[in-house]
């Protein structure tokens, strides 16, 4: 074994993780921790911990999107939030993005996928199949090989800083104009509240 997934049922499953994570203490083995069907960014939190406490160190998180409740454009939900959340909370983790699994549909993969990127994530999982029709399973949202080529040549790998003193001091300024509308704005809802 190169490497152990924990799949987004396994991880919402806290005794099925404990399990796993005991099963690993003492080995060396990477492990990929998807985040868990439902939104619960604790549950998510407490298997890469489970799996910290057993002595495994090589763990990256997967975001491959919630399931939703109701109908919507992706298969699962992407909710970024909880995605960055994970990362501030747990500074040292990838965290790998799956826009297969998020889009659920192989068109939607590389605008997923760009996205991702722009949000810093680690890095994508992409599923790639010779003949996605007769995939075995998940078939719709795999992209065949020359579909994958294209949208690796059309990402955009921004840089998370800039060498343009014009950039910075646009940036500045945008910076100090949030400021001063944080101050506005608390200063009205401290208003509001004495009024109430």
């Amino acid at each position: 074994i190169d490497a152990v997934w924990l799949g987004a049922r396994t991880v919402s499953n806290p005794y099925s993780v404990d399990e796993i994570a005991s099963a690993l203490r003492g080995t060396s083995l990477p492990v990929m921790v998807k985040n868990p069907l439902g939104p619960d960014i604790e549950l998510w939190i407490g298997a890469v911990e489970r799996l910290y406490d057993n002595g495994v160190r090589k763990i990256a998180g997967i975001h491959r999107g919630f399931s939703p409740y109701e109908n919507t454009r992706y298969r699962n939900i992407p909710k970024w939030e909880l995605a960055i959340e994970l990362r501030s909370r747990i500074p040292s983790l990838p965290v790998i993005c799956d826009p297969s699994h998020m889009s659920g549909r192989a068109d939607l993969v590389p605008e997923l996928a760009q996205r991702a990127l722009d949000l810093n994530m680690s890095g994508l999982m992409v599923e790639v199949h010779n003949d996605p029709q007769n995939a075995l399973s998940d078939s719709e949202q795999q992209l065949n090989p020359a579909e994958f080529s294209r949208m690796m040549s059309t990402l955009i790998f921004r840089t998370a800083t800039s060498e343009d003193m014009g950039f910075r001091d646009h940036l500045e300024e945008l910076r100090n104009q949030i400021d001063s509308i944080d101050h506005q704005i608390i200063d009205l809802v401290a208003s509001r509240l004495n009024i109430a």
